[in-house]
């Protein structure tokens, strides 16, 4: 009776051990199982609120990368270029 009972636990433990991260969400991608939208934007930074001459421009993409050309600003323009689908462009 003993064995029977050690056996049934392993078996149980095992079976919770291979479903706790299915049943928790763990192979969702975070940006595929969240509502939040992610877009992949540039930026356009000028010298002054008038913005009649550019400095930099900068970038976000999907993939992560980012980068900026130039000097920024807090005298920007942002487009949003594309919605991102987890790392790539949807």
């Amino acid at each position: 009776m003993r064995k029977r009972l050690t056996r049934a636990r392993r078996a149980l433990i095992f079976a919770a051990v291979l479903l706790a991260p299915v049943l928790s969400g763990v192979f969702l991608t975070p940006r595929s199982a969240s509502s939040k939208l992610y877009y992949a934007k540039e930026y356009t930074y000028y010298s002054d609120a008038s913005h009649s001459q550019v400095v930099g421009f900068g970038w976000e993409y999907c993939n992560g990368s980012s980068g900026l050309d130039g000097v920024s600003s807090p005298y920007r323009t942002v487009t949003v270029v594309d919605v991102c689908c987890g790392d790539v462009p949807c």
